[in-house]
Protein backbone atom coordinates (compact mmCIF):
# COMPACT_ATOMS: atom_id res chain seq x y z
CA UNK A 1 0.00 0.00 0.00
CA UNK A 2 1.26 3.46 -0.89
CA UNK A 3 2.26 5.67 2.03
CA UNK A 4 2.71 9.35 1.16
CA UNK A 5 4.96 10.14 4.14
CA UNK A 6 7.22 7.18 3.35
CA UNK A 7 7.38 8.27 -0.30
CA UNK A 8 8.44 11.79 0.69
CA UNK A 9 11.04 10.38 3.12
CA UNK A 10 12.47 8.17 0.36
CA UNK A 11 12.62 11.13 -2.04
CA UNK A 12 14.40 13.22 0.60
CA UNK A 13 17.01 10.52 1.11
CA UNK A 14 17.51 10.03 -2.63
CA UNK A 15 17.81 13.79 -3.29
CA UNK A 16 21.16 13.85 -1.50
CA UNK A 17 22.62 10.82 -3.27
CA UNK A 18 24.59 10.59 -6.52
CA UNK A 19 22.35 10.20 -9.58
CA UNK A 20 19.38 11.52 -7.56
CA UNK A 21 17.14 12.31 -10.57
CA UNK A 22 17.42 8.78 -11.99
CA UNK A 23 16.91 7.22 -8.56
CA UNK A 24 13.79 9.32 -7.93
CA UNK A 25 12.52 8.36 -11.41
CA UNK A 26 12.94 4.66 -10.54
CA UNK A 27 11.05 5.20 -7.28
CA UNK A 28 8.28 7.13 -9.04
CA UNK A 29 7.86 4.41 -11.66
CA UNK A 30 7.54 1.83 -8.91
CA UNK A 31 5.01 3.95 -7.02
CA UNK A 32 2.70 4.97 -9.90
CA UNK A 33 2.63 1.40 -11.21
CA UNK A 34 -0.04 0.94 -8.51
CA UNK A 35 -1.93 4.12 -9.37
CA UNK A 36 -5.04 3.12 -7.41
CA UNK A 37 -2.98 2.90 -4.22
CA UNK A 38 -1.44 6.32 -4.88
CA UNK A 39 -4.88 7.83 -5.44
CA UNK A 40 -6.02 6.41 -2.09
CA UNK A 41 -2.86 7.62 -0.33
CA UNK A 42 -2.80 11.21 -1.59
CA UNK A 43 -5.26 13.75 -0.16
CA UNK A 44 -7.86 14.58 -2.83
CA UNK A 45 -7.87 18.04 -4.37
CA UNK A 46 -10.94 20.23 -4.64
CA UNK A 47 -13.55 19.42 -7.30
CA UNK A 48 -13.14 22.72 -9.17
CA UNK A 49 -9.39 22.71 -9.65
CA UNK A 50 -7.71 24.12 -12.75
CA UNK A 51 -3.98 23.67 -12.92
CA UNK A 52 -3.32 23.29 -9.23
CA UNK A 53 -0.08 22.48 -7.49
CA UNK A 54 -0.67 21.38 -3.91
CA UNK A 55 2.64 21.31 -1.99
CA UNK A 56 3.17 18.09 -0.06
CA UNK A 57 6.78 18.79 0.95
CA UNK A 58 9.11 21.74 0.43
CA UNK A 59 12.74 22.35 1.36
CA UNK A 60 15.79 23.88 -0.28
CA UNK A 61 16.73 20.49 -1.72
CA UNK A 62 13.36 19.03 -2.69
CA UNK A 63 9.76 19.91 -3.54
CA UNK A 64 6.96 17.34 -3.84
CA UNK A 65 3.66 18.48 -5.34
CA UNK A 66 0.29 16.89 -5.92
CA UNK A 67 -0.73 18.30 -9.30
CA UNK A 68 -4.18 18.34 -10.86
CA UNK A 69 -5.00 19.37 -14.39
CA UNK A 70 -8.66 19.96 -15.11
CA UNK A 71 -10.18 18.49 -18.27
CA UNK A 72 -8.76 20.33 -21.26
CA UNK A 73 -6.41 22.35 -19.05
CA UNK A 74 -3.12 23.53 -20.47
CA UNK A 75 -0.21 25.66 -19.40
CA UNK A 76 1.98 28.22 -21.05
CA UNK A 77 5.62 27.31 -21.72
CA UNK A 78 7.74 27.50 -18.57
CA UNK A 79 10.92 26.16 -17.05
CA UNK A 80 11.89 24.79 -13.64
CA UNK A 81 15.68 25.34 -13.66
CA UNK A 82 16.07 22.09 -11.72
CA UNK A 83 15.42 18.42 -12.49
CA UNK A 84 11.87 17.16 -12.16
CA UNK A 85 10.25 13.74 -12.05
CA UNK A 86 6.63 13.58 -13.18
CA UNK A 87 4.46 10.59 -12.26
CA UNK A 88 0.84 10.27 -13.37
CA UNK A 89 -1.55 8.34 -11.15
CA UNK A 90 -4.74 9.21 -13.03
CA UNK A 91 -5.29 10.50 -16.55
CA UNK A 92 -2.84 11.73 -19.14
CA UNK A 93 -0.41 14.67 -19.41
CA UNK A 94 0.87 15.75 -22.80
CA UNK A 95 4.15 17.66 -22.69
CA UNK A 96 5.31 19.95 -25.48
CA UNK A 97 9.05 20.65 -25.24
CA UNK A 98 10.68 23.78 -26.62
CA UNK A 99 14.11 25.10 -27.53
CA UNK A 100 15.14 28.74 -27.54
CA UNK A 101 15.60 30.53 -30.88
CA UNK A 102 16.32 34.19 -31.73
CA UNK A 103 12.60 34.58 -32.51
CA UNK A 104 11.36 33.02 -29.24
CA UNK A 105 10.57 29.37 -28.65
CA UNK A 106 10.35 26.57 -31.17
CA UNK A 107 8.64 23.24 -30.55
CA UNK A 108 11.25 20.51 -30.26
CA UNK A 109 9.33 17.42 -29.18
CA UNK A 110 6.19 16.03 -27.53
CA UNK A 111 5.68 13.27 -25.03
CA UNK A 112 2.58 11.98 -23.30
CA UNK A 113 2.72 10.43 -19.85
CA UNK A 114 -0.27 8.27 -18.93
CA UNK A 115 -1.60 6.62 -15.78
CA UNK A 116 1.12 4.47 -14.24
CA UNK A 117 3.98 6.16 -16.10
CA UNK A 118 6.71 8.60 -15.09
CA UNK A 119 9.36 10.71 -16.82
CA UNK A 120 12.43 12.74 -15.92
CA UNK A 121 12.95 16.35 -17.02
CA UNK A 122 16.43 17.89 -16.96
CA UNK A 123 17.13 21.28 -15.39
CA UNK A 124 17.21 23.10 -18.77
CA UNK A 125 13.85 21.82 -20.07
CA UNK A 126 11.22 24.31 -21.22
CA UNK A 127 7.79 22.75 -21.59
CA UNK A 128 4.03 23.28 -21.58
CA UNK A 129 1.60 20.70 -20.28
CA UNK A 130 -1.91 19.77 -21.35
CA UNK A 131 -4.64 17.43 -20.19
CA UNK A 132 -6.27 16.19 -23.42
CA UNK A 133 -8.95 14.24 -21.55
CA UNK A 134 -12.50 15.06 -20.46
CA UNK A 135 -11.56 13.96 -16.91
CA UNK A 136 -8.96 15.37 -14.47
CA UNK A 137 -5.33 14.31 -14.65
CA UNK A 138 -3.58 13.76 -11.32
CA UNK A 139 0.15 13.46 -10.76
CA UNK A 140 2.95 13.52 -8.25
CA UNK A 141 5.79 15.87 -9.21
CA UNK A 142 9.17 15.82 -7.48
CA UNK A 143 11.68 18.63 -8.02
CA UNK A 144 15.38 18.75 -7.15
CA UNK A 145 15.20 22.04 -5.25
CA UNK A 146 12.79 24.63 -3.90
CA UNK A 147 10.55 24.99 -6.94
CA UNK A 148 8.24 27.45 -5.17
CA UNK A 149 11.11 29.80 -4.29
CA UNK A 150 13.23 29.44 -7.43
CA UNK A 151 13.75 32.12 -10.04
CA UNK A 152 12.19 30.69 -13.18
CA UNK A 153 10.96 31.75 -16.59
CA UNK A 154 7.67 31.64 -18.48
CA UNK A 155 6.45 32.63 -21.93
CA UNK A 156 2.96 33.94 -22.70
CA UNK A 157 3.31 32.40 -26.15
CA UNK A 158 6.08 30.82 -28.16
CA UNK A 159 6.70 34.15 -29.96
CA UNK A 160 6.95 36.25 -26.78
CA UNK A 161 10.06 37.08 -24.80
CA UNK A 162 10.77 35.24 -21.57
CA UNK A 163 9.17 36.76 -18.46
CA UNK A 164 10.11 36.08 -14.84
CA UNK A 165 7.85 33.39 -13.39
CA UNK A 166 5.10 34.92 -11.25
CA UNK A 167 2.36 32.64 -9.93
CA UNK A 168 -0.71 34.84 -10.48
CA UNK A 169 0.41 35.85 -13.97
CA UNK A 170 1.23 32.23 -14.84
CA UNK A 171 -2.29 31.06 -13.96
CA UNK A 172 -3.87 34.03 -15.75
CA UNK A 173 -1.93 33.31 -18.95
CA UNK A 174 -2.72 29.59 -18.66
CA UNK A 175 -6.44 30.42 -18.39
CA UNK A 176 -6.19 32.75 -21.43
CA UNK A 177 -4.40 30.03 -23.42
CA UNK A 178 -7.03 27.42 -22.54
CA UNK A 179 -9.90 29.77 -23.45
CA UNK A 180 -8.25 30.61 -26.79
CA UNK A 181 -7.79 26.91 -27.52
CA UNK A 182 -11.44 26.16 -26.70
CA UNK A 183 -12.61 29.03 -28.94
CA UNK A 184 -10.48 27.71 -31.81
CA UNK A 185 -11.80 24.17 -31.35
CA UNK A 186 -15.41 25.44 -31.24
CA UNK A 187 -15.17 27.16 -34.63
CA UNK A 188 -16.90 25.34 -37.47
CA UNK A 189 -14.63 23.76 -40.08
CA UNK A 190 -13.70 26.25 -42.79
CA UNK A 191 -14.74 29.20 -40.60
Amino acid sequence: MFNLDAFVDQCRKLAGEPHAPKRVLELMREVVADSAAVKQGVPPLGPNVGVLDEPIFRSGELTVLNVALRPGGLSIPHDHRMWAVIGIYEGKETNTFYRRTPEGLEEANRRTVETGEAMLLGPDVIHAIENPLATPTLGLHVYGGDLLGAERGMWRSEADAESPYEVAQFYSWCRDRALARRATLAQPAGG
